[in-house]
């Protein structure tokens, strides 16, 4: 497992301050000789350089996002490198040549830049960003510092060492660059922690262990140029501690954590930074006089000094003046824009009130208005300076001021609360317009004392809400309620209190014919058609009586207080009366007739959704019987609905476990008796009721949609079981005849599901026989024509079931690409021999044998009609007469039967 990273610094800076402690230790006690001393002092100091050198070029390696900061780091690794270089030459001449290092010598390249770098890297901190202004003062204020400290260091130090030191010219001006430079880095790290107290980096640096190491290393400095000019010093003396702990310091530095942001300076910390400067130059001045006074010597550099410490105190304040002037137009600029801005509000504020939609009021205590904006002119046509003074409430209606005045004493204990409240405006031509007013207390305001009223007109919102409102709760189409305000209003009729024995009834009405309007006259007629029906509704009812129109071409019509029974049907009567005149519609004359259902009960036994329940069960009654004859509610319409229901469940429940069967009724050729096809035919075995008949669940399949499933279980059993009699029997071509619903046909991909199943089975298409009725061909004919000429493209064949019962057979035969005939069992039941009786069947044969059709006659009971329907010329025949429908085994040994002769030949007359 390896260290991380960071990790790995923190212990080698450990290590190197643990050495760091112990040379210090030997430093000050001294414990070896001279030699030893200087060996140590060589080899630490050296080596602590370098090491910070390195590890300040690796720190600023790892600020790639602070460019600033990265380069900073990179002066102090340059200062420390540079100044371990003169160490190593020092150790050159101790360690190995053994004599004191001359000055100058090749030492002094490194140690004298190693003071400048730390210098530009102090001043990199201490300067501001990117202010020129700011950047100029604060290095005005560095170098009056920095003179100071100079005069005062001339004075008292380097003054007198270098009067009594014996050193060549050289040599004390080699040693007095290093005092300057070292005064130069206390000055800027003073400056930089007494004034800047941060630093606007980016990534911040570590400013305590860098500004200590800094000082510690230039006050060692100083004081070993100071015992160098007197002829003190010796390498490995206590002294030499002070650059092992600057160097330390730097290296403890660059493992410490970034500073991200600057601190803010307060007031007071600018104020010292400001004064800062005059501090110290009035603390030199005052020590260059004293000084002298006590030592009794003068220099001639001292007068230079405070001249130039004068220089720059005038610079200075020609600075400050120069910023202050800066400032001062700043402020003028600013004020004056701030002056222009709130003008400019003003004139907005202004424009806005005068040429807002709503009308701004102000009201005193009294409810008097005190002011009214231009807008109210454009807003209610009144003149603003005409409203001042009047009472604000009488322009108000009654239920207003109420509202009003419960508003305004809402508010009036709290400043600033508002309320808003809808109103109606009276005027004195008797317009009336309705308002929201926003009511704001602003009556401690000095500004304003007043209640401001800010008023929109809602007038045509409330128009537009009323009309949604109506349109929610009533048909757009006849005006009249909708089922949403019906049964809220058979809601409230069942749940009224009264006294008496009074009852509420529902007569649910449905129009007899209405669908075969729309389909061939078109929704417009239609739709005139539904609005007369209205008109005549409402025209039958009492005062207090509701109608509705619940959707489509269905009504209901709520009666209240009814004492008898017979109320409601007079109102039916009333009703089928009206209904009785033709419509006249674009000039046509429509007649209509309605279902028509009652369900009454007395008020607060049933609730709104049982009566209107009970009425549309009546209605359905009434539709059966077609007798015209209003249907009265009984509650074995609620068992056979609850029947119908459990019915609709179970046949659900048998489509989806294939519970049902197909069974087959073979079809004969007339004249050969042999075996031709078969007609598939959907049976229901339930384990319960036992096998229930066809005309019970198929029109239940019809309602509720299952027919899709039972269609296509019938379709893909059917030519599952037509390829299987194909692989038994090859030569018998066997038709599979199956029913198509109407609703089938109606969908887009049925010929898809019949290709499907074809391929599925591997039946041939010419051997399938869709059979449909004549109504079926009426609905959607284009669409249906389009179906049809997709299977005949298949080669799939059509046939017409029950052909001869529909209108309008012969007008649409010729557009449908039929290959059969099947003439319906109420023709060939009244077959006797007779002309008479025979003609429309003949008719139909005849028909089939001019279009080159199939004929086929189903219901075939007796010999005799099976005689005629021959001498008609007839081709085919299906009935009770060869057999009832049943399982497919029955046909299969049928097929093997008439593989040897005829099955049901038919008798030669």
């Amino acid at each position: 497992m390896t260290m991380p990273r960071r990790g790995l610094r923190t212990l080698l800076v450990v290590l190197a301050v643990l050495g760091y402690l112990a040379v210090a230790v030997a430093f000050v006690l001294q414990p070896g000789s001279r030699l030893a001393m200087t060996w140590i002092a060589d080899v630490s100091l050296t080596g602590a350089a370098v090491l910070a050198g390195v590890a300040s070029i690796a720190r600023g390696r790892r600020l790639r996002n602070s460019p600033r900061a990265r380069i900073t780091w990179y002066y102090f690794a340059a200062a420390a490198l540079s100044w371990g270089f003169g160490a190593l030459v020092e150790c050159w001449y101790d360690l190995v040549r053994q004599q004191p290092v001359p000055s100058p010598s090749l030492a002094d390249l490194g140690y004298l830049p190693a003071g400048v770098l730390f210098a530009i890297g102090l001043l990199r901190m201490a300067l501001p960003g990117r202010n020129p202004a700011e950047w100029l003062r604060t290095l005005v204020d560095g170098l009056m510092i920095f003179v100071a400290v100079l005069l005062v260091g001339w004075v008292s130090v380097v003054g007198p060492a270098m009067h009594l030191s014996s050193a060549g010219l050289v040599p004390k001006a080699l040693l007095l660059t290093y005092a300057a430079v070292d005064v130069a880095l206390i000055t800027l790290a003073v400056h930089l922690v007494l004034r800047v107290r941060g630093f606007e980096l980016g990534s911040g640096l570590p400013i305590g262990p860098l500004v200590a190491g800094v000082v510690i290393y230039a006050v060692a400095d100083t004081v070993v140029a100071y015992r160098t000019l007197a002829g003190e010093y010796q390498t490995g003396q206590f002294f030499d501690a002070g650059w092992l702990t600057g160097f330390t310091l730097l290296l403890i530095g660059t493992v410490m954590p970034q500073r991200e942001r600057r601190a803010p300076r307060d007031m007071l910390h600018r104020q010292i930074g400001l004064l800062l400067p005059y501090f110290f130059i009035v603390a030199a001045t005052a020590l260059s006089v004293i000084i002298p006074e006590f030592t009794g010597t003068t220099y001639e550099a001292t007068r230079w000094i405070r001249s130039s410490l004068i220089l720059l105190m005038v610079v200075r304040q020609l600075l400050l003046m120069q910023e202050n002037q800066h400032l001062t137009r700043d402020l003028e600029k600013r004020v004056v824009d701030r002056t222009r801005e709130l003008n400019a509000s003003h004139k907005r504020f202004k424009a806005l009130v005068e040429n807002s939609s709503d009308v701004v009021t102000l009201i005193d205590r009294d409810n008097r208005i005190v002011y009214s904006g231009d807008s109210v002119a454009r807003v209610f046509g009144l003149s603003p300076t005409s409203l001042v003074g009047l009472d604000y409430q009488g322009f108000l209606d009654e239920p207003s001021r109420r509202t009003m005045a419960a508003g305004i004493a809402e508010i009036s204990g709290t400043p600033l609360a508002s309320t808003t409240f809808e109103a109606v405006l009276v005027f004195p031509d008797g317009r009336r317009v309705s308002i929201e007013n926003t009511v704001t207390n602003l009556l401690d305001d000095p500004a304003v004392q007043a209640v401001v009223v800010n008023s929109r007109d809602i007038s045509e919102r409330r128009q537009l809400e009323d009309e949604l409102v109506h349109q929610a709760f009533h048909d757009s189409l006849t005006g009249l309620a909708n089922r949403a305000l019906f049964l809220d209003r058979v809601e409230h009729a069942t749940l009224r209190r009264t006294t008496s024995s009074e009852a509420v009834g529902v007569l649910f009405l449905d129009l007899d014919g209405f669908k075969e309007v729309n389909d061939s006259l078109g929704h417009a007629t239609g739709d005139s058609l539904l609005v007369d029906v209205a008109r005549r509704l409402t025209s039958c009812l009492r005062p207090g009586d509701t109608i509705a129109r619940l959707g489509g071409d269905e009504f209901a019509v709520l009666v209240e207080g009814a004492l008898t029974g017979a109320e409601f049907i007079g109102l039916a009567g009333r009703i089928r009366e009206s209904l009785e005149e033709p419509i006249v519609v674009d000039g046509r004359d429509l007649f209509i007739r309605a279902s028509i259902g009652i369900a009454s009960a007395e008020v607060g036994t049933v609730n709104a959704d049982q009566l209107i329940r009970n009425a549309d069960l009546a209605m359905y009654q009434a539709k059966e019987r077609q007798d015209g004859e209003p249907a009265l509610y009984d509650p074995s319409m609620h068992s056979s609905l609850v029947e119908r229901l459990a019915l609709e469940a179970e046949l659900r429940k048998a489509v989806t476990d294939q519970g049902l069967q197909v069974h087959y009724q073979p079809t004969y050729g007339i004249h050969d008796g042999e075996l031709a096809g078969v007609e598939a035919l959907v049976r229901w075995p339930h384990p319960e009721r036992g096998m229930i008949p066809p005309d019970v669940f198929i029109p239940l399949a019809e309602q509720t949609g299952l027919i899709h499933e039972l269609g296509r279980f019938v379709l893909r059993e059917a030519c599952f079981q037509g390829r299987e009699w194909a692989t038994l029997s090859p030569s018998t071509a066997l038709s599979i005849g199956v029913n198509v619903s109407g609703k089938q046909l109606q969908r887009r991909d049925f010929a898809g599901e019949v290709s499907q199943a074809l391929a599925d089975s591997g039946l041939s298409a010419e051997h399938l026989v869709l059979e449909m009725t004549e109504s079926v061909l009426m609905n959607d004919t284009e669409s249906t024509l389009r179906t049809l000429e997709a299977l005949k493209a298949m080669g799939v064949r059509i046939a017409i079931d029950d052909f001869g019962t529909g209108y309008s057979s012969l007008s649409y035969l010729h557009r449908f690409p039929v290959d059969i005939l099947k003439i319906d069992r109420s023709f060939v039941e009244r077959l006797s021999g007779t002309d008479a009786e025979d003609s429309l069947v003949q008719s139909i044969v005849q028909l089939g044998q001019t279009l080159q059709l199939e004929t086929i006659a189903e219901g075939i009971e007796e010999p005799g009609q099976l005689l005629a329907l021959r001498r008609l010329g007839c081709t085919m025949a299906q009935g009770y007469h060869f057999g009832r429908p049943g399982p497919a085994d029955v046909v299969s040994r049928l097929m093997v039967e008439s593989a040897g002769q005829p099955a049901a030949a038919v008798p030669a007359g």
